[in-house]
């Protein structure tokens, strides 16, 4: 790729400013707030849009600092760019009250729709990160971030054979542990209630046992006053009732016949003392006195008796209420019974069930293994995925610092987390004990070999704001010289001719572009 021009139209401090690019090596000179960072950042701009922020964070980001103060409505401008041996157009302004786009293919005149991706696929699909963590570089920012870590990760992913740069090992992971973290909290929640059923399910049944212990007691109780009930005169049941009021009856009717046998005789007596004595005579009124006594006899007998046998008839009726009662007491005591055993025999298979629940994995369980064989497979594949691309990357990123120190520094150490050491012969080395300068050339080193690495076959202009400045002379020249050798646009943002004095002493060719 390779940045042709630029049209700044109204962007920050500058406005109506063209400027003109070679393939090669360029310098854009200026003298301090010139805008020099404002034309490297107007680059960017031009091929990422402007991501505007909200609330507090819009106070301070892009699109407000370098807004225009007259005409904002003008905002943006347009830059002319070659790659893949075609040239392309980009016009944007970036206004939120007019913003607007246009991406054109000078060669086919094809108009293309950058909301739709085309100009992510002409740029090969490097993203905004990607561009400035490596080729990009802004003034004071040379050391690589965090984002640089993420975005080797993404192409270790695609490297494995996905082919797919989307795919975010580190996103991935953080996803699937979420995926873990909720199915994890599912998977206590249905524990803890199924704990919590099967407290509850054992409290009722021991509650039930409890009632069913009640039960026998109260059906001990009843055996006891049947057993009461049916002791003594009355244990034979109601036959004694009957008997003694049959008995009784018996003699009822003993009396009345007495009774009437009396009167009987006494007038079959009276008749024969008045044939006897041919007439009446008080003796006629002896049987007849004597009859009339027994049947008064006969009737308080009789009277006495019938007392008896309604006594007696109520003692039964008495009897059979209180058997009656014991009957229907214990029919509902088995009635009882026998609901609390169902209820019972229920709740120890709910029980059952509960423990069966308990020993065997839940489906959330299942997920959650699941998802730990994914996290272990990325995790074995990123450490292959490490030794090969991240082998790759040390191995480039140590060959370019020895080609900028002269074979001083040759070896460079780097974990998953591009934390870096120097392997000399006689130690390693970690960063806090170098020079700025010697810590400033292995980051550039890593930017180029990273920038190599991700961004494909298709080489981005290398632009590089005030970043030399703590890079002595020999330092810069072999900087310089190893740039001019890669036979790519590089395009150098400086107020100092140092540069420009360094590449004429060495021969190396650029252009010289004024700010």
């Amino acid at each position: 790729m390779i940045i042709k021009r630029i049209s700044i139209e109204n962007f920050g401090k500058i406005r109506n400013k063209t400027m003109e690019f070679s393939p090669g090596m360029n310098i854009l000179y200026g003298e301090n707030e010139s805008g020099k960072t404002t034309a490297h950042t107007f680059v960017k701009s031009m091929l990422y849009g402007i991501q505007r922020q909200r609330g507090r964070a819009a106070r301070k980001d892009a699109y407000t600092l370098y807004l225009p103060w007259d005409n904002p409505a003008v905002y943006g401008g347009t830059l002319w760019f070659e790659s893949g041996g075609k040239n392309f157009r980009i016009r944007r302004n970036f206004y939120k009250e007019n913003q607007s786009e246009e991406f054109l293919c000078e060669d086919d005149r094809e108009l293309l729709d950058i909301e739709a991706g085309d100009l992510e696929a002409v740029l090969g699909g490097v993203s905004e990160t990607v561009y400035e963590n490596t080729v990009s570089v802004a003034q004071l920012k040379s050391s690589t971030g965090t984002e640089l870590v993420r975005e080797v990760q993404n192409y270790m992913a695609s490297y494995q054979g996905a082919g797919d740069s989307s795919v975010d090992l580190g996103r991935t992971m953080q996803r699937l542990k979420m995926e873990r973290k909720g199915y994890q909290v599912q998977a206590d929640r249905l524990r803890r209630e199924n704990e919590q059923e099967k407290e509850k399910i054992a409290s009722n049944m021991e509650y039930i046992r409890r009632e069913l212990e009640g039960l026998k007691e109260q059906d001990a109780g009843i055996r006891e006053s049947e057993k009461k009930l049916h002791a003594g005169d009355e244990g034979s049941g109601g036959q004694i009732f009957e008997e003694r009021i049959y008995r009784l009856r018996q003699k009822r009717k003993m009396w009345c016949l007495t009774g009437v046998l009396a009167w009987a005789a006494a007038i079959a007596g009276a008749a024969a003392l008045w044939y006897l004595f041919h007439g009446f005579s008080w003796f006629c009124l002896l049987p007849l006195s004597a009859a009339l006594a027994v049947s008064v006899a006969a009737f308080l007998a009789n009277s006495r008796l019938k007392d008896e046998i309604e006594r007696w008839q109520r003692q039964k009726k008495r009897w059979q209420g209180k058997q009656e009662k014991l009957q229907w007491s214990r029919e509902k005591l088995r009635e009882s019974e026998r609901e609390k055993t169902t209820a019972l025999a229920n709740l120890s298979a709910e029980y059952q069930e509960a423990e069966d629940n308990a020993c065997h994995p839940l489906a959330e369980e299942l997920e959650i293994e699941s998802l730990n064989l994914a996290m272990s497979t990325i995790t074995s594949l990123s450490g292959n995925i490490h030794r090969q691309v991240g082998g790759s990357l040390r191995k480039r990123t140590s060959q370019i610092l020895s080609e900028i120190t002269g074979g001083k520094y040759a070896d460079v150490l780097m974990d998953s987390e591009l934390h870096m050491t120097v392997n000399t012969e006689g130690r390693v080395i970690p960063l806090e004990q170098l020079s700025r300068g010697t810590v400033e050339q292995i980051y550039f080193s890593l930017r180029m070999a990273a920038g190599e690495l991700l961004c494909g076959g298709e080489k981005f202009p290398v632009i590089l704001d005030e970043v030399f400045g703590m890079y002595d002379e020999d330092r810069l020249a072999a900087v310089l010289e190893w740039l001019s050798k890669e036979k790519r646009q590089v395009i150098i943002c400086s107020c100092r001719r140092r540069e420009m004095e360094i590449m004429e002493k060495h021969g190396i060719t650029f252009q010289k572009v004024m700010m």
